[in-house]
Order: structure tokens, then sequence, then C-alpha cells
């Protein structure tokens, strides 16, 4: 019998700033920006140009977020916190909380310095045990939290991890996906940015809903052998689109294949087994 898939997104919460909080305690609390090339200082001195690259819940609150412009971060939250980015602490942090991951459940797609996938389909009646005991591992190995979705499939996964942050542990089974996924916006959905949410909201057509229109159809039809939801989004399914369909198209398909995979029919893939997935190299380095 087919094991029924059981994805898991581990997402580590605000990554960056919360490798600087553990190294600058004395900053808890405060809104903190990581981004610029110089030391520390505060948003309000700052000049010049730059992006955030991260922000703690704190400076989120007041509006501040990742690819932001530090200009307009500094208008919004001129006390927040500047620090530069420090690429090879984070991979060292990044490292050590794959590995802790790994000794618990080592069938892992790695997927950045911050966030990883993880097959839990072989432990079906203990996910939610397997998840608490990855975030246990992840918090004694790091010092840190992470936030962790589990669904059937990679792109519900990722969703899922978050909609319950920071420390978050969300399973999603298919019963759910009327109320927790199909109210969200477009950009919710991985690989929707603002740009593309925006042109979809236009439409006016769009909704993570499992009823679809003659257009709708017709559409999934045109996409030729990409409509089965069994395969997933990401699961090479956009490889075949860029000679085949226009931007705006291609940009429609996005949005309906990914809803697709949100739609009751989703309960025909729970049994596919996962893909990408390896066993990470062993040992791995704890120091760096």
């Amino acid at each position: 019998m087919s094991v029924p898939r059981r994805i898991a997104h581990l997402d580590m919460d605000a990554y960056y700033a919360s490798v600087e909080l553990l190294r600058r305690p004395e900053l808890r609390g405060v809104p903190l920006v990581i981004g610029g090339g110089r030391g520390l200082a505060r948003l309000a001195e700052y000049s010049g140009r730059g992006v955030i690259t991260t922000a703690t819940y704190e400076a989120r609150a007041f509006g501040l977020r990742s690819g932001m412009s530090l200009a307009r971060a500094a208008a919004l939250c001129p006390q927040a916190v500047l620090l530069p980015a420090d690429f090879d602490e984070y991979r060292r942090v990044s490292r050590l909380f794959k590995a802790a991951a790994a000794r618990v459940a080592p069938r892992i797609e790695d997927r950045g310095i911050d966030e990883i996938f993880i097959d839990l389909s072989a432990r079906d009646g203990e996910v939610r045990e397997a998840a608490l005991a990855i975030k246990a591992a992840v918090r004694e190995a790091t010092g840190l939290s992470c936030s962790i979705g589990v669904a059937p499939n990679k792109l519900l996964a990722k969703i899922a991890s978050e909609l319950d942050k920071p420390d978050g542990l969300t399973l999603l089974e298919p019963g759910a996906l009327a109320a927790r996924i199909w109210p969200l916006p477009a950009t919710r959905v991985n690989g929707i940015g603002p740009k593309a949410g925006e042109k979809l909201a236009a439409l006016g057509e769009f909704e993570t809903s499992p009823l679809y229109g003659e257009r709708e159809r017709a559409a999934l039809a045109y996409a030729g052998g990409v409509t089965d939801p069994a395969r997933g989004v990401g699961d090479a399914l956009f490889a075949r689109l860029g000679t085949h369909f226009t931007e705006q198209q291609i940009l429609e398909l996005t949005a309906l294949i990914a809803f697709q995979n949100l739609s009751s029919k989703f309960n025909a893939a729970l049994t596919v087994p996962a893909q990408g997935f390896c066993r990470l190299p062993h040992p791995i380095s704890r120091e760096g």
C-alpha cells in the first residue's frame, strides 16, 4: 500500500536577525534590521543606498520588511537598529540546524540558507511528534526557533509554515484547505510576487477555490500535460512553459495550476511518492 505523502517545510524565524541576537542579546525586543554595509547604527543615522535583508518581528510591526529600501525603512521606524549582514556566520549556523534536523528525519531537500523540506511520509501517525522533535533539535543545536508546516506536497507545506509564525507548527490536512488556504491572497503561493499578485487581482477571476469556469478549464487544457494535480507546483511543471506561452499566459497558468493543487481534487495526489529528497551527507561539521 502506498504511504500518504507528509512533506514538511522548515523555515527559520527571521533568520539573519535571530542569529545576530544570539551575539547581541541586549538588542532583544528592539526593532532590528539587517542590511547595508556599515557597523551598528540607528536607521535615522544611516545615509546611502541599500535594502533590508531581514527584520525582526518588532521591526515588522512598524511595516518594515525584507526588500524594503533602507531610506523608506528609516522614515517608518527611525529608532530601529541597523546591523550589516554576516553571511559567514549565517552559513555556519545553517549547517548546524540542517544537521540537527537530519538526525531526526534524514530525508531532506535543501532549499536555501534558512529553509529545508523534509519527507515525513514514513512517520505517518507520528508526524506531529516528529515535527516537534525536529523543532527541539534545531533549538538545542542553534538556540533559534523555526516554524514547520506539514502538508501533502511542497507547495502547501511552504504556505503552511508561514501560517503560525514565529515558532509555529501547522499540520495541514486536505480537509482544512477550504478554511485555511482558499481565503489567502494569490501572493501566498510560492512564485507569485506582489506585481504578479496585482495583475491577478486586476483580472478578478482567480480565487483559491476548487470550482473553475469554462475559461479556467480551457486554459488548463491549453497548458498541455501540466494539469495533473499529483505533480504539484514546482515538480517539473514550468520548465515546459517558457517556449510555448506568452508572459501573460504563464502568469495566468501559474495561478491556475497552483490553485488546482489547493483544491479538493488534490486528494488524488496523496499517495504519489515524494521526489527531490535525499539523505544529507554525514558527518556535518558542527563548527563550520
